[in-house]
Order: structure tokens, then C-alpha cells, then sequence
């Protein structure tokens, strides 16, 4: 199935492959007692953890140049993205803070890197 994005890709519209993936976990603490017990419960305020494996589409080598040059600028900061399927935009980092080009041609390349969502 084809992503259909209009204009170029920013970090203010990323679009993304529909192959992007979402992982969700929950944060717990947990205690082994010497008598089997278990006992278990939430670590923190925001224990679900979310992460987004996104690629975005083919696009020209320029355009995913200026993206990685807004993920350079971007640095360790929070951005608002919507993710694909949910009604409200919610702040992300790049995490690790790193991505990967993969050209099709001279021409076209796609970038992909892992996003996580960030509570502040």
C-alpha cells in the first residue's frame, strides 16, 4: 500500500512507511521474597513506555539531506508528532539519537530512526 505525503518531510509533518512500528511496555518494579512471594507495581508516574520505529518514504536525496539537517538542529530535544492512527500529538525524541539513510537510486533515499515518547 502506498503512504501518500504531500510537500517535503519535516519534523513538523512526518509522514511515514506503513511499516512503521510502535512498541508499548509498562515500567514495573518488582520484589522476590524468600517465601515465593512476588510483589509488583508501576515504576513512576509515567510507566508506559512508547516507541516508533519510522521510516519515512522515498524522497530526493535533498530532501532527506534537509531532514537530517533538522535532526541535527533538533539535538537532544522534545518535538510534537501525531502517530499514525491516534487523535492527538504527543512529545517524542530521537532515541538512540541516531538514523540510517537507504538510497533505491542515485536519487532517492529514505531515512529511518526510532523515536520515543518523551514526558516532561
Amino acid at each position: 500500500m502506498p503512504v501518500r505525503c504531500t510537500g517535503q518531510i519535516t519534523l513538523d509533518n512526518l509522514c511515514v512507511t506503513v511499516e512503521a512500528q510502535k512498541t508499548t511496555s509498562f515500567r514495573i518494579l518488582q520484589q522476590q521474597y524468600g517465601d515465593g512471594y512476588v510483589a509488583r507495581r508501576q515504576d513512576g508516574v509515567n510507566p508506559v513506555n512508547e516507541m516508533w520505529s519510522v521510516s519515512t518514504p522515498l524522497m530526493s536525496a535533498e530532501d532527506c539531506l534537509a531532514l537530517e539537517n533538522e535532526l541535527i538542529a533538533l539535538g537532544p530535544r522534545a518535538f510534537e508528532w501525531t502517530p499514525p492512527n491516534e487523535p492527538d500529538a504527543k512529545q517524542w525524541v530521537l532515541d538512540p539519537p541516531q538514523w540510517s539513510w537507504t538510497y533505491a537510486s542515485d536519487d532517492l533515499a529514505k531515512i529511518a530512526f526510532t523515536l520515543k515518547r518523551w514526558y516532561d
